[in-house]
């Protein structure tokens, strides 16, 4: 099969790699990297060639925002499926470029307001008889296929509580980083202003972003972390497949080390990571682009080795035999030696190209847009992500 990679960035580099990789991938016969910036994606090209002993890798520039640009680079690799890796707003271009060009489509999620018109394509995707995955990444993406196994373990279930705890080991003060970067730049930025989505009886209640303090426990070495309200699209999506079963309660909440959510807080505070353009005498900038040039430049041409350690949990909580139960399902991602890659990276990489590939070669065959927890069986899943290092635990935390 034939996979095209937009976006060459950290998430989008890390699923190159998995795909690239002979060990792990190897029904994959050749791979296309492309980003609007040429440079990189001829990097990431021959990191992952390095990985390969018969497979093509070729990479491209493409911008990612031009629907006639995106339509013809699909079209000259004969691409099977196309990941959209990059900024989360390519997502309705590469997505309608996917549909127009004949091609199956998978990409990392974005909001619940783009879910819902992405989902209104369902009927022109089941026409072409192809298929369109949403959302799937690590969380979204891994984090539903896993609360999808919490809930199959229960006859009813009426709460889902998806937590996610992270550290990051890496002394970055020693290093010369000011402000080290978890994961896309501008996603952080968003959600530091966006309102956060709590899925309720059906309905949508809005919260303020980093709202909803909660101290949690998470395996070693993740540890006791402090969690806040992020936005995140699994919420609705979880909430709609599984109100049938009784489901009435989702949320999502994230750890962020309390020192950095204050440096990323006071840029927002600033006005810093504003989109919006202001008057420096005769110029007209923007304050964010200025303030990612500094940030990223500050990272360029430094060898920083990753060492984080990433926790996904879902707590279903349901009956089971006529028992009050709760179904905990835990997922501990560490930093990949292997390629190099973060545990952030890892888990929102490995899992796009393990569903690409499940794509390709028919495992995933109901043609149509979907969210991960409607089509994927978590089992097989879960099995594929333990060979790419993920450790999975799930036990009964309460029987009443």
């Amino acid at each position: 099969m034939r996979i095209a990679v937009i976006g060459a960035g950290v998430m989008g580099r890390a699923a190159v790699l998995d795909l690239a990789d002979d060990f792990m991938s190897p029904d994959v016969e050749s791979v296309l990297v492309a980003d609007i910036d040429g440079d990189r994606a001829r990097r990431v090209a021959d990191e992952a060639s390095s990985l390969t002993r018969y497979k093509e890798v070729r990479y491209a520039r493409l911008d990612a925002t031009k629907l006639d640009e995106v339509i013809s680079s699909l079209k000259k690799f004969k691409t099977d499926v196309v990941i959209d890796a990059a900024l989360y707003t390519t997502i309705p271009v590469v997505m309608r470029a996917a549909l127009e060009a004949g091609i199956h489509y998978l990409d990392l999620g974005d909001d619940v307001e783009t879910l819902l018109v992405q989902r209104e394509m369902d009927h022109q995707f089941r026409s072409k008889g192809l298929i369109a995955l949403l959302e799937m990444g690590g969380s979204p993406g891994l984090i539903n296929v896993m609360a999808a196994k919490a809930v199959e373990e229960l006859d009813r279930v009426d709460t889902l509580l998806l937590r996610e705890g992270w550290i990051d080991l890496n002394d970055y003060d020693s290093m010369g980083v000011p402000l080290p970067v978890p994961y896309s730049l501008d996603t952080i930025f968003d959600e530091m202003e966006q309102p956060v989505e709590v899925w309720r009886d059906g309905s949508i209640e809005l919260v303020d972003p980093f709202s909803g303090r909660e101290i949690m426990s998470f395996p070693h070495p993740v540890g006791e972390q402090e969690l806040y309200y992020v936005e995140h699209p699994e919420v609705y999506s979880l909430g709609e497949t599984f109100r049938s079963k009784g489901l009435r309660f989702v949320d999502y909440k994230l750890s962020f080390p309390r020192d950095l959510l204050m440096k990323y807080r006071l840029l927002h505070d600033l006005g810093l990571t504003s989109t919006r353009p202001i008057k420096l005498g005769d110029v007209s900038i923007i304050p964010r682009d200025v303030v990612r040039e500094l940030i990223l430049g500050s990272l360029r041409e430094k060898e920083l080795k990753p060492n984080d350690h990433d926790v996904m949990a879902v707590i279903a909580k349901g009956w089971r035999g006529g028992l009050r139960v709760e179904i905990l399902v835990e997922a501990l991602i560490s930093w990949s030696e292997r390629w190099n890659v973060s545990a952030q990276a890892l888990l929102v990489g490995s899992p796009a190209s393990l569903a690409a590939q499940w794509i390709g070669l028919g495992i995933l065959n109901l043609p149509g847009v979907h969210y991960p927890e409607e089509v994927i069986d978590p089992m097989p899943f879960l099995d594929e992500m333990k060979r790419r290092g993920m450790v999975f635990r799930e036990r009964i935390l309460l029987n009443i």
